[in-house]
């Protein structure tokens, strides 16, 4: 059995909401938009109701990601209009799939976090210019984390005519509890922090609903989106080493 819980808020110093999320079996997505006006809500909005075809059964993986690269597509055809040249979004989330598994997709840098035997480990890599210095070894974690181009992403839906989406299979157990956000949270609230939140509330959302305050405690400087899902029973394949 899968419990969820979802929260999201504008912060404190943004007009409206550009993020957008599905919390709803089989699908635990969160889209962070961006494009200046209302584009950015525009593409986020795309990217969800995208996915959302893709109804209550569980998708196979191909399935699942020629939905995300239909996305793109969308959204690309949508930047057409005026106002809306260059909007785009994230898309980062866990399905279940058809098989019993589950799929961690992600393109751009919102983050699925596992809280799994008193550990907090992130299941997505950001695409973003900090995190390729990272992996270069040029920035250290820490220093990625207050870089100033740390919000530069290197890859999101509408930003090209073709996306590479990352997919990988995971096991969930039971007692892991799965986390999917905007970066409107991981910018505001350390990893400890995050790991304290979700360790100390008694469902997902409370879980939720108290991570979100923390953001906004935090600063609230950009929307905050997030997913929480508890697991009580065993499914699906091994998490990749």
């Amino acid at each position: 059995m899968i419990r969820v819980g979802a929260a999201t808020h504008v912060g404190h110093h943004r007009s409206g909401n550009e993020d957008a999320a599905i919390a709803a079996y089989p699908l635990f997505l969160v889209a962070d938009g961006m494009g200046g006006h209302a584009a950015g809500e525009v593409a986020s909005a795309i990217a969800v109701a995208t996915m959302s075809e893709l109804g209550t059964a569980e998708p196979d993986l191909t399935t699942l990601v020629a939905q995300v690269v239909e996305a793109n597509t969308r959204i690309r055809a949508g930047a057409r209009a005026p106002g809306r040249w260059g909007m785009g979004t994230t898309l980062t989330g866990v399905v279940a799939l058809a098989d019993g598994s589950w799929a961690v997709v992600n393109v751009g840098d919102s983050r699925v976090l596992l809280s799994r035997g008193g550990e907090l480990r992130q299941l997505t890599t950001d695409h973003s210019e900090v995190q390729d210095l990272v992996h270069l070894g040029v920035l250290a974690p820490d220093e990625a984390a207050v870089h100033p181009m740390r919000h530069v992403i290197t890859r999101s839906l509408g930003a090209e005519d073709d996306v590479e989406v990352d997919h990988t299979r995971v096991h969930l157990l039971p007692g892991d509890r799965v986390l999917v956000c905007s970066d409107g949270l991981t910018d505001e609230v350390s990893a400890d922090e995050i790991y304290w939140v979700l360790d100390a509330a008694d469902g997902p959302q409370e879980a939720a609903d108290a991570l979100v305050t923390a953001a906004l405690t935090h600063g609230g400087r950009d929307n905050v989106t997030v997913v929480v899902l508890d697991v009580d029973n065993d499914t699906g394949a091994p998490i990749p080493g």
